[in-house]
């Protein structure tokens, strides 16, 4: 006997969740420097491969400079700097990455599995070079050969050719499990520390409760969403989402975007119901945290421009941004403190979202440092 789904709490256009998300993730108007922490925990992180476009994606949340994420990076320690969501590098509050840690290291190596298989690793070697990554770093940052030269000794040779071959390979995980994260470049190297003496204060979770808290702040920037976003973001098996989905039951409620079904947090929907519409043009950097938050973007743009956008080797381009929609991407180049900016719509572009899109070329323009040369369409 098949069970009865019950009704939707409520009936929502694709005008009303582009909207609230747009609000959630600081697009509708830039927070003020005091609070650029606070907006990048509520974007659940500014994914950083690319670090230029990580400080770009803070920039045009945020009335503040490239320097200023820098500083809140390595001066400040406000932020850190670590692998986390889909074994990507990410931004993330500083205060956040206990709870990161909590979740992502509760779930043991199972997406590693093939991984050691094919390696002739086992999880207990693999554990046993994690402790001995943890007991080398300090608060004083250690590149990566100073950390190889230090783990390496004594480790047999089934792990000794991970560290010669796919090392970041092994830095993942151990990252996801709160044991390192970056220090700042030392010349042209990377550096790592051990989180909790760089930054000074660290509170441990509960491996179950902060998975939870994670599923939840997840829903509090990209809801209405389902299990299967939570999990595609977050990079892990669809339990994981499921046991999460679950223990928020109370606090979750099932809507109807334009006939999908999807959840969100009931206090948000109080508040979407009380959300104006307004008109929105952004330029988003690159790997834009608006972009990767759900299992795919059909809801973003029409499926015949997803090769401008969703790019090979996962490359995910910088868009225009039009009342949550995507309508074209663009492009920059710096030199000698002057910025050009290339917008290539996929259709024509109305002269107020042209003149907004401008304006926004400006705003990045002095997020860089420098000036604004030229602003073109193509």
């Amino acid at each position: 006997m098949r069970i009865k789904e019950p009704p939707a709490a409520a009936e929502l256009s694709w005008a009303d969740v582009h909207s609230f998300r747009l609000a959630r993730h600081h697009l509708l108007e830039r927070a003020p420097k005091a609070r650029l922490t606070q907006v990048v925990g509520d974007i659940g992180g500014a994914q950083a491969q690319v670090m230029s476009t990580a400080e770009l994606q803070i920039a045009v949340r945020v009335d503040c400079t490239v320097e200023d994420v820098r500083e809140a990076l390595w001066k400040k320690k406000s932020l850190v700097k670590t692998w986390l969501m889909r074994g990507t590098l990410h931004l993330i509050p500083s205060k956040d990455l206990p709870m990161f840690a909590a979740a992502m290291g509760a779930h043991g190596l199972r997406n590693l599995n093939a991984w050691l298989k094919y390696l002739q690793v086992n999880e207990a070697q693999l554990t046993k070079l994690f402790d001995s990554i943890d007991g080398a770093l300090n608060g004083s940052p250690m590149t990566r050969e100073e950390l190889i030269a230090a783990v390496g000794r004594d480790q047999p040779e089934p792990v000794l050719r991970i560290l010669r071959s796919g090392w970041g390979g092994v830095l993942k995980p151990a990252a996801r499990r709160g044991q390192l994260c970056f220090g700042p470049n030392r010349g042209q190297s990377v550096t790592f520390v051990r989180p909790q003496a760089w930054l000074g204060t660290w509170k441990e979770m509960d491996p179950e409760k902060a998975t939870v808290a994670a599923a939840e702040r997840y829903l509090s920037a990209y809801g209405p969403a389902t299990k299967q976003d939570f999990t595609r973001w977050w990079g892990a098996w669809l339990g994981v989402g499921t046991a999460a989905w679950k223990a928020l039951d109370e606090k979750v409620v099932t809507v109807s975007v334009e006939g999908q079904k999807a959840q969100m947090l009931g206090e948000d929907l109080k508040r979407l119901r009380k959300n104006s519409q307004r008109p929105s043009v952004q330029l988003l950097p690159g790997f834009d945290p608006y972009l990767m938050g759900h299992a795919t973007r059909d809801h973003l743009f029409d499926k015949i421009h997803r090769w401008k956008v969703s790019r090979v080797a996962g490359w995910i381009s910088p868009v225009v941004l039009v009342d949550g929609r995507v309508l074209g991407v663009w492009s920059h180049t710096v030199a000698k403190q002057k910025v050009r900016v290339e917008l290539k719509p996929f259709a024509s572009l109305p002269a107020r979202v042209v003149k907004a899109a401008g304006e926004r070329a400006e705003t990045i323009a002095g997020a860089l440092g420098a000036k604004l040369e030229k602003f073109s369409v193509a």
